[in-house]
């Protein structure tokens, strides 16, 4: 005895999936994606400790930076380190409000920073860094909408895809289309010789060209980089409406998803972001937005540096400037991502942070504090796939520092072994020679 359609089944045309269906699917989403590689920043102490092992495809990660230079830096670096790595990625595409010769600068001294570090030749350096800014496609925007527009174009069906359309059209149109030649070549063969022809002899058909040249599809990137996206969400929420700006940024991140995971090339989409920061306050506008009362700042947007007063004790002076760190839109940035990493500055030493807190609290000229960049992980939605179903490793919390050397990002407290120069001793036993 069939059973009739459920009540949901004749409102719709999809069926439930189970959900052993789609953690099925998932399972093999991902086993594909660390298939493929994992993205990795080319700053050891970064990807093995903080990353474990890499960041990887078919996620969305965001950055959110203090200084967006720094930010943009590492980006490309990301980009470059993949690039001049053998089989690691194949393409990349760069997004940014920016112009597009600071971006190119920036790409092509992070791609140069790369190849000196792998010891190529300056000759063979050279052709590398063409062949791999050949590689990375650069589409500037103004606005969301432009961001709307290039995105669109990677979701667009391939000209394979369209040819395989048309054979299959043609197909069921070919019989028709002989049929009609052959009346054709009947009614030639009836009229009189003495009779011109109502057209010419049709000779060996010739190859034709093509009546339009398609546009050659560019290869889907492996690696997709929005640079400075705070600027864009700016603009967004300028010129719309609160709500109608919210609902065009849940729009854009349900389609960045998307494009993570269903793309054939499986990207990692990196959103690059800023942070508020409140440290130019006065010791006296601290005092003052001390004393109000302060929503408190979700977790997973707070530095492990800047922890939350303990509960029953009222905030210290300096509790503005200790905020600082605060991603840019918030909440708002944070629910597009699986990832999201938090990079700023901190004092390299407890000299240096009491130099600092001095300097604050006196709003007087002191010495210069030394500094180090502070990469951390705010928020891990995903964790650490290992090829099984169950609990993952977080990195939640875990961080590093960093520092720029000879355009590159590196471990800030890397130990570096001082080879020692061979000593000449008098009569091989040591002293001076006299």
């Amino acid at each position: 005895m069939e059973l009739p359609a459920s009540q949901a089944s004749s409102h719709f045309s999809l069926e439930p999936i189970t959900a052993f269906v789609l953690a099925d699917r998932e399972v093999k989403r991902r086993d594909a994606a660390v298939g493929l590689g994992l993205c990795k920043t080319g700053c050891p102490e970064l990807d093995n400790y903080v990353l474990l092992g890499g960041l990887e495809r078919g996620s969305v990660v965001g950055l959110s930076a203090e200084d967006e230079e720094i930010g943009v830096q590492l980006g490309l670096q990301t980009l470059a380190h993949g690039l001049c790595r053998e089989g690691s990625l194949a393409n990349g595409l760069v997004i940014t409000p920016k112009p597009a010769a600071a971006i190119l600068g920036g790409l092509r001294g992070a791609v140069r920073a790369e190849l000196r570090e792998t010891g190529a030749a300056d000759g063979e350096a050279l052709a590398k860094t063409r062949e791999c800014l050949d590689r990375v496609m650069l589409s500037c925007v103004f606005d969301l909408d432009g961001l709307w527009e290039v995105l669109a174009d990677l979701d667009r069906p391939s000209e394979e895809d369209e040819d395989r359309d048309e054979g299959e059209a043609g197909k069921s149109g070919q019989e028709t289309v002989e049929e009609k030649e052959v009346q054709v070549d009947e009614i030639a063969d009836s009229q009189d010789e003495d009779d011109e022809p109502l057209s010419p002899d049709v000779g060996p058909q010739q190859p034709s060209p093509p009546q339009r040249e398609r546009r050659r599809q560019p290869k889907l990137p492996d690696l997709i980089i929005i640079t400075h996206f705070s600027s864009l969400l700016t603009s967004l929420f300028t010129h719309r409406e609160k709500s109608a700006a919210h609902s065009a940024l849940q729009l854009l991140g349900a389609h960045i998803r998307h494009l993570a995971r269903n793309l054939p090339s499986s990207p990692m989409i990196l959103l690059l972001n800023s942070t508020s920061s409140s440290s130019t306050a006065t010791p006296a506008q601290s005092a003052a937005l001390s004393s109000k009362k302060q929503q408190p700042l979700d977790p997973t947007l707070r530095s492990i540096f800047n922890p939350p007063p303990p509960p029953g004790y009222a905030p210290h002076a300096g509790a503005a400037s200790s905020r600082r760190n605060k991603p840019s839109f918030g909440l708002v940035f944070s629910q597009l991502l699986h990832v999201h990493l938090l990079l700023t500055q901190l004092p390299r030493s407890i000299a240096d942070a009491e130099t600092a807190a001095a300097a604050f609290r006196h709003q007087a000229d002191a010495p210069a504090a030394r500094a180090v960049w502070v990469v951390e992980v705010l928020l891990d939605d995903m964790g650490v796939w290992e090829g099984r179903k169950g609990a993952r490793r977080d990195r939640e919390q875990r961080w590093t520092a960093v520092d720029v050397d000879r355009g590159r990002v590196k471990g800030a407290f890397v130990k570096t072994e001082k080879v020692a120069e061979e000593t000449r001793l008098a009569g091989g036993f040591g002293g001076r020679r006299v």
